[in-house]
C-alpha cells in the first residue's frame, strides 16, 4: 500500500466540573460517514512542529470556539492505534479539561452540534468505546482532584 504514514493527533475530553459528564461533538455527515460514528471528542492532528498541547487549543478553538488554556489542560494517556485508518499508524495524545456547562459553545462546519451527555448514559455511535471514555473520566477526576 502506498503513502504509509505515521500520524500524531490530539483527543480532548471536555468534562463539566464534577466529571459526571462529557461534552461531546456531533459531526457532520461527511465526517459520520468516514468515521461510521456520530459523537466525538474535540480533536485533530497534529501538525508540524506543533505541541500536542498546542494543538489541543488550537483544535477546541476551531471546533468549539473556545479559548483553552495550557495549565487547565491535562495529559491523560497515550494511545496507539496501528491500524487507524488504512494507511495510516495513529498515536493519539488524549488531554482532558473541565468547562462550565453554560459555556458558550461554537461550532464549526465540522460539526452539527454538541451535547453535554452524562457518564452513565452516554451515546451510541461514538468514534470511542464508552469504556475508554469512563476509564479516561476516572482518571482525569484522580488527576485532577489530586492537584486541589
Amino acid at each position: 500500500m502506498e503513502n504509509k504514514r505515521f500520524g500524531l493527533g490530539v483527543f480532548v475530553c471536555v468534562f463539566n466540573r464534577d466529571f459526571s459528564k462529557i461534552m461531546l461533538i456531533l459531526r457532520n455527515e461527511e465526517k459520520r460517514k468516514k468515521w461510521n460514528a456520530d459523537w466525538g471528542n474535540v480533536g485533530g492532528k497534529i501538525e508540524f512542529r506543533e505541541k500536542s498541547i498546542d494543538a489541543c487549543i488550537r483544535e477546541a478553538k476551531e471546533e468549539m470556539g473556545v479559548e483553552l488554556k495550557a495549565e487547565n489542560l491535562r495529559i491523560i494517556e497515550v494511545k496507539e492505534t496501528p491500524y487507524f485508518h488504512e494507511i495510516v499508524h495513529g498515536i493519539h495524545f488524549i488531554y482532558a479539561t473541565t468547562l462550565d456547562e453554560d459555556e458558550k459553545i461554537t461550532i464549526n462546519e465540522e460539526a452539527e452540534g454538541y451535547k453535554w451527555f452524562d457518564l452513565n448514559n452516554l451515546p451510541d455511535r461514538m468514534i470511542d468505546k464508552k469504556e475508554d471514555i469512563l476509564r479516561i473520566a476516572r482518571k482525569a477526576k484522580e488527576i485532577f482532584q489530586n492537584e486541589k
